[in-house]
């Protein structure tokens, strides 16, 4: 691949029809997005990590997998942030290789990893021994990382290709240019790597086998002095539980409706170009499906919070000395 650092990386660079103000609003956009994803994610890979206690039921792996994936999503970002402010992608043609390669790995990964979650609730509450189910981790994430890295590589070796978006401050797949090398790669791994495994995450998740668990210190207590501190040492038991069955269940389902919202829009403007062409298309319309999946990937960590006490407590103090291990 040869470096280019002058519009030869598309002709679409020259023609921006962005003002001043909307290129500075949507590198703004992206860089807040950095920032807010790359921290919110970072923090909730280390709590998963060391409070060894947030899981009982399953391991940590995948969600781990899943923070680190959305934490890539948006680390990037400075990339088309400092183009969107200088109103042309900066970096020419082998960045620009290099940029959209990333991101279309990590965002197949980070889309995996959430149906590879949906799928480890069908198979810890259906498996009665959950300590023989180490294969079942490696497995997923291989198959998870090598199936990102497949789809991310193949436009590099001559199966569609990637350039620069039609704002000309970013670098995808080249939907602008529907030929048949991008029909038959898009319509593929639309169908192998997001229709059939988000049916196949929802058949999951209807058969899971997911019982009531009960919170620790939920359980009847004496009258007067003796209920009092019994109610207070319940809510302090139960604001410390680990993440049930049945809350990893409901946050399985929340993640797929924050992959859906995320990443539906770029799907959705892929697939219309093979319909309609990019004609008709404005410079609106190109930027915000890559700012809507930064944006969602932020969100996971607050789904987590609010679903469970103990994660918003050990992510909050996650890097204080006295809360490496969860009791």
């Amino acid at each position: 691949m040869a470096d280019a650092g002058s519009p030869a990386v598309d002709d679409v660079t020259s023609a921006v029809a962005f003002n001043k103000f909307e290129h500075a609003t949507v590198g703004a956009l992206y860089m807040l997005f950095c920032v807010v994803g790359v921290t919110s994610n970072f923090l909730t890979a280390l709590t998963f990590y060391k409070d060894t206690k947030l899981l009982t039921t399953s391991k940590p792996w995948l969600h781990i997998l899943l923070a680190v994936a959305n934490l890539l999503v948006v680390a990037p970002s400075p990339f088309p942030a400092s183009s969107s402010f200088s109103g042309r992608w900066l970096y020419g043609n082998t960045m620009c290789q290099m940029y959209a390669f990333e991101g279309m790995f990590i965002g197949i990964v980070a889309i995996g990893s959430v149906i590879a979650l949906c799928i480890e609730r069908y198979v810890m509450g259906n498996k009665p021994n959950k300590d023989g189910c180490g294969w079942f981790y490696i497995w997923s994430i291989l198959m998870v990382i090598g199936n990102g890295f497949f789809w991310g590589v193949m436009p590099l070796l001559g199966w569609s290709r990637y350039t620069v978006e039609l704002s000309g401050t970013s670098c995808a797949i080249d939907w602008k240019n529907p030929d048949e090398s991008y029909i038959s790669y898009l319509v593929t791994m639309e169908i192998f790597s997001f229709a059939i495994p988000v049916v196949a995450a929802f058949v999951c998740l209807y058969w899971a086998h997911s019982p009531a668990t009960t919170q620790p210190g939920a359980g009847p207590s004496g009258s007067g002095q003796g209920d009092t501190s019994g109610q207070q040492v319940a809510q302090v038991d139960q604001n410390m539980a680990p993440l049930t069955e049945g809350q990893l269940h409901s946050l399985c389902y929340v993640f797929l409706l924050l992959m859906l919202i995320g990443w539906g829009p770029f799907a959705f403007l892929c697939t219309s170009t093979i319909f309609n062409g990019a004609q008709g298309l404005s410079y609106l319309a190109s930027s915000i499906p890559p700012l809507s999946c930064k944006l969602m990937v932020s969100s996971y960590p607050l789904a987590y919070a609010v679903v469970s006490p103990r994660f918003r407590h050990s992510f909050t103090s996650v890097f204080s000395a006295s809360d490496r291990k969860q009791d």
